[in-house]
């Protein structure tokens, strides 16, 4: 079972122009997520790619067509369960970080853990060790305004992985950071794939980190092609 699987996706929107109608973003894309596997969607800006991603994270839903999370149907879900379900399977890193400002890095990774309902210890435990295993020991006490961009996204990358997901959903994850701190955060999420058996699926407009990964997909014209 692909741990993510999208089946004839369409995205429309409504315009505010009088007399517009409707704009498709997507049309019919299918796409599944392999696990212990690397996808990459690449594509120009407003081609859709992020709509994609939160489509497949269960965050947006479709005009038309399905999601499936680990076989479940994101639509036949209310929004109680269909959060549960994200957050014990899927694992969110943007290019902002979204990292809570008021909390430390420590408090900011053990967050995910805490709203599945695990006891603290056992939250703190996992966040202390995915924290020394990215080489954030020494920082974990700080809160955000106190560390680097590069520091930033480490921390967000240990809070997707909290609940050790089977898929992480990565919308342009070093979009924001400089060429020094954008290569370590994208060898530490292939590292991830490859040692850590997960699924990788990101958008991203660096084709030099697109085709590192296992597969890469072009979204044009609303649709999706396959390119690697």
């Amino acid at each position: 079972m692909q741990p993510i699987e999208l089946i004839s996706i369409t995205k429309r929107f409504r315009t505010a122009e009088k007399g517009e109608g409707e704009i498709t973003i997507l049309s019919n894309i299918d796409l599944g997520v392999v696990q212990g596997q690397s996808t990459a969607i690449i594509g120009k800006s407003g081609s859709g790619k992020s709509t994609l991603l939160h489509i497949a994270g269960g965050l947006d839903s479709p005009s038309e067509g399905k999601v499936l999370c680990n076989g479940t149907d994101f639509a036949t879900l209310d929004d109680r369960h269909r959060s549960a379900l994200r957050n014990l399977h899927i694992g969110f890193i943007f290019q902002s970080n979204l990292l809570l400002e008021d909390f430390t890095a420590l408090e900011n990774v053990m967050a995910p853990a805490l709203i599945a309902g695990k006891k603290e210890k056992e939250c703190k435990d996992r966040a202390v060790e995915l924290l020394n295993r990215l080489g954030l020991a020494d920082r974990m006490n700080h809160i955000p305004g106190k560390l680097s961009g590069g520091e930033k996204q480490r921390v967000a990358i240990c809070r997707a992985l909290m609940n050790s997901p089977e898929v992480i959903l990565a919308d342009e994850p070093t979009g924001a950071l400089d060429e020094e701190n954008a290569g370590e955060v994208e060898q530490l999420l292939l590292d991830l794939v490859r040692e850590e058996g997960r699924s990788l699926l990101l958008v991203t407009h660096n084709q030099d980190f697109a085709y590192r990964c296992d597969n890469v997909y072009l979204l044009k014209n609303h649709v999706l092609t396959k390119e690697k």
